[in-house]
């Protein structure tokens, strides 16, 4: 809610608002506030019973260093932070994206089995 904070009293007294988010506009309503308010994400995110990934560049202007680590640490094992420096939050440059890919595919090889196409 934070990226949104400057609109946030117009979100409540006026029920929306047209926040940038990502470099994009978006429409923001008083029930979108009012259901993020009612989540308790560390919860949820320390209940997953999932493997966690989490990619996050010392960089990236949207998800703070802090809000990165604090997903880190309420998630139980098995979970693994990889740094994307000097990445944006979107990966606009592709050898960003593309390091981004190979570590999600290195990663994910350990949870997820390797299903041969050619075995019908």
């Amino acid at each position: 809610m934070r990226l949104f904070d400057r609109s946030l009293d117009q979100i409540i007294t006026e029920g929306e608002a047209c926040v940038r988010l990502g470099g994009e506009s978006f429409v923001i309503r008083r029930a979108f506030v009012e259901d993020l308010r009612d989540q308790d994400q560390r919860h949820r995110i320390a209940h997953l019973n999932r493997p966690l990934l989490i990619l996050h560049s010392p960089r990236d202007e949207v998800v703070s260093i802090e809000s990165a680590g604090a997903i880190f640490q309420a998630a139980r094992h098995p979970k693994s932070f990889v740094s994307l420096d000097p990445a944006d939050h979107l990966l606009t440059r592709a050898v960003d994206a593309a390091y981004a890919a190979t570590m999600i595919t290195a990663w994910i090889s350990r949870f997820v089995p390797v299903i041969d196409p050619t075995s019908g």
